[in-house]
């Protein structure tokens, strides 16, 4: 276990029985050998444990890990995955109900091999609902507007937590660790983490896709706009826009609030997020008294769509050129080829 290797993946893992077999045939099948998986167990209920310590038996580079502290999550977990991760040269984090290409880890790990300078190399991924080869659908790790914190301020998202391969030593160096305290859209904080860190990463433009991520599963993306995960949703608005605030001054403020506004404009059924996003540090210095107008609007039961008229035209106007540049993207790589 002290001997150094080249990648180390971490998976969260919690009640995965169906799809979790399946990610770690998949790493079993790739044409680069030198990894170990940290399969890290959120303590789940079904038969997770017992199928991770049964791939364990039959080849040691995969590792079943149970989570010790709190809280519970795929945060606390994929921060486990990371300190287990220290022998290791790079790191990737997998979700454990997606699938990769045999080619993954060897497409990236020479990616990186070839570019010493960069922290994080960030590769395409297509999500899919029944099959890999689907002809429409979102894709990810490409780049798709020029400007990468305008485009995830927007949410249209450029990468995620699995597109990526980072150094180790990245970790270190930027003090960079997955927020125990986010619910739900945490790859997209970790990315802000990322960008925000000037860490130093590049796309991999003539890259295959090697990471397919399963769309309709029941897990937390299917919570982001339930009563319970609003309050996360504020921390990370509070989060993120006092940081940008604070390192690029007011040349984000129009994204940022076209952000909050698309967040206000999800909750129809209660008060409390407009009342906590007014007491937002950032929102009392710079967005204070519109927030407040905007909010005797909604009071007033005004059209939403009149209220955030010009954060909706700009919004939709992105999220077409979005969806347009994907779906080339999309096209493109599956004419490069994909498999499992």
């Amino acid at each position: 276990m002290n001997e150094k290797y080249t990648v180390a993946i971490a998976i969260p893992c919690w009640n995965e029985e169906k799809l979790l077999p399946q990610m770690l045939d998949c790493l079993l099948k790739q044409t680069f050998k030198d990894w170990k998986a940290f399969c890290v167990d959120d303590q789940s209920t079904d038969r997770t444990a017992e199928i991770i310590k049964a791939y364990q038996t039959n080849d040691k580079r995969i590792q079943y890990v149970c989570r010790d502290r709190l809280p519970k999550g795929g945060q606390t977990c994929r921060n486990i995955g990371l300190e287990k991760a220290v022998r290791a040269k790079y790191v990737c984090f997998f979700d454990a109900d997606d699938l990769i290409a045999p080619y993954c880890l060897e497409q990236r790990v020479r990616f990186m091999e070839a570019h010493p300078e960069l922290d994080c190399g960030v590769f395409p991924a297509i999500a899919y609902t029944n099959d890999i080869h689907e002809e429409y659908g979102p894709v990810f790790g490409v780049k798709t507007f020029e400007n990468d914190l305008e485009a995830m301020l927007n949410t249209n998202l450029c990468m995620t937590g699995w597109t990526n391969i980072y150094r180790e030593s990245c970790f270190h160096k930027f003090d960079l660790r997955w927020d125990i305290n986010v619910l739900s859209m945490q790859d997209s904080d970790f990315s802000f983490q990322m960008i925000l860190s000037d860490m130093k990463y590049d796309f991999a433009r003539d890259a295959k896709a090697d990471y397919f991520y399963h769309v309709g599963n029941d897990g937390v993306a299917k919570k982001i706009s339930t009563k319970r995960h609003y309050d996360s949703h504020i921390y990370c608005l509070d989060k993120i826009s006092q940081v940008i605030s604070l390192k690029y001054g007011n040349k984000y403020d129009f994204y940022i609030e076209s952000r909050i506004a698309g967040f206000l404009g999800t909750f129809r059924d209660t008060w409390k997020p407009y009342f906590k996003i007014l007491r937002m540090p950032w929102m009392r210095r710079k967005w204070g008294f519109k927030m407040r107008i905007m909010l005797y609007l909604l009071i007033l039961k005004v059209d939403r769509r009149f209220i955030f008229y010009k954060y909706r035209r700009y919004s939709k106007r992105q999220n077409a050129l979005w969806k347009e540049s994907i779906a080339r993207y999309r096209k493109e790589l599956l004419e490069k080829g994909v498999e499992v």
